[in-house]
């Protein structure tokens, strides 16, 4: 019903926050402006000025610039000039010297912005945002949002309209910003228990205007927008695309590869031992045990190292011979052909071992075939 006098109107807005909807502008000529905004100077603190002035200029489709620029204004800057945006984004009907007053103000904040801006970069080098930064700045967007959807649904006086998941999930909510949404929500859990305990007096008067079945609603979608917080974080925990491993540079694979660079009892020297990543076939000569032997790899990806191991080769195929005269064999393993060279572990009168992979300091690494 709507308020018939000075005094059922200025009963009605003192338990919770003013409202003008249903009151005649002839009747709130006479409602001084101080009234209301009392009221907010008790309830209502910097922060949420400033928020109400962004929320105002937004609601006026002010240019990107200037809510940038109002938004980069510290909070203790805005005092009342939050609190009349609100009253007007409320159906408050202010006079033209009101609005003028509102737009001048704001203006006013924005050179304050360029004037700090200036001092600022003539001290330091204008540095971006860090990472944290824009996460938490995100966050406050979406929790903005969030507070939006909730008046919405106070005005309504219902929240089974909307799906607090789905919602996160059109807003494209990440796992990063779920730690600020849930304790945004659990403070206003923790405040509607005590309201509806009636444990806190002042509390219970902030809220004298919610019926307790809207206040028992208002928390039920709170626990809900904690507990569909927990399902996005899950399921972008288990959808995570695994981080991939950045390949290992060949300096980094032999950094600890062994073997012998030059021979000058038997005049031969090793090959660069990079080349031997990704070859098919290894001869090799151990100088101590005077052992030649070929290495044969499993697949076409070829050879690999592993510390002073070799990796990824034929053990049935890959053997080694002792050899009783290297000086007349070892020049035909480096120089001979591919069908030739298939016949020089054959023709050597000795018994077959098994190759184990190992290059030693002894080790000389005579030839690859890629």
């Amino acid at each position: 019903m709507r308020p018939t006098s000075i005094e059922e109107y200025e009963k009605k807005a003192s338990g919770g926050e003013p409202t003008w909807t249903n009151v005649e502008v002839s009747l709130y000529q006479d409602v001084p402006l101080s009234k209301a905004l009392n009221w907010y100077a008790y309830h209502c603190s910097d922060k949420e000025s400033k928020k109400y002035t962004i929320q105002y200029l937004k609601d006026k489709k002010a240019s990107k610039n200037i809510i940038d620029a109002i938004d980069k204004v510290p909070e203790d800057k805005f005092k009342n000039l939050g609190f009349v945006c609100r009253m007007k984004l409320r159906g408050a009907p202010l006079t033209e010297k009101n609005d003028k007053w509102i737009e001048s103000s704001i203006e006013n904040l924005r050179s304050l912005f360029k004037e700090s801006t200036k001092k600022e970069e003539s001290k330091v080098e204008k540095v971006g945002p860090s990472i944290q930064e824009r996460i938490e700045d995100k966050a406050r967007e979406h929790i903005g949002e969030l507070e939006g959807v909730i008046d919405d649904c106070i005005a309504k006086k219902g929240f089974t309209h909307i799906n607090p998941y789905e919602w996160m999930q059109a807003r494209q909510v990440k796992a990063v910003h779920i730690k600020f949404i849930v304790s945004f929500c659990e403070k206003r859990i923790a405040e509607l228990q005590e309201v509806i305990a009636s444990k806190d007096e002042q509390l219970v008067e902030g809220y004298s205007n919610f019926k307790r079945t809207l206040l028992k609603r208002y928390l039920d979608f709170l626990n809900t927008v904690v507990a569909d917080c927990s399902r996005i974080s899950h399921v972008a925990k288990v959808t995570r695309t695994p981080r991939k491993k950045k390949p290992k540079t060949t300096e980094k694979i032999l950094a600890t590869f062994q073997y012998k660079k030059e021979d000058k009892d038997f005049k031969v020297a090793s090959i660069n031992p990079a080349d031997i990543i990704g070859a098919s076939q290894l001869w090799v000569f151990n100088t101590k045990t005077r052992k030649l032997g070929c290495y044969f790899s499993n697949d076409n990806s070829g050879f690999g190292v592993k510390g002073t191991t070799l990796t990824n080769f034929e053990e049935s195929k890959s053997i080694q011979k002792t050899v009783r005269k290297p000086e007349t064999v070892l020049p035909g393993v480096i120089t001979a052909g591919k069908v030739a060279l298939r016949k020089t572990l054959t023709d050597i009168n000795a018994v077959e071992q098994p190759m184990t992979g190992r290059i030693n300091a002894d080790t000389i690494l005579l030839r690859v075939i890629k």
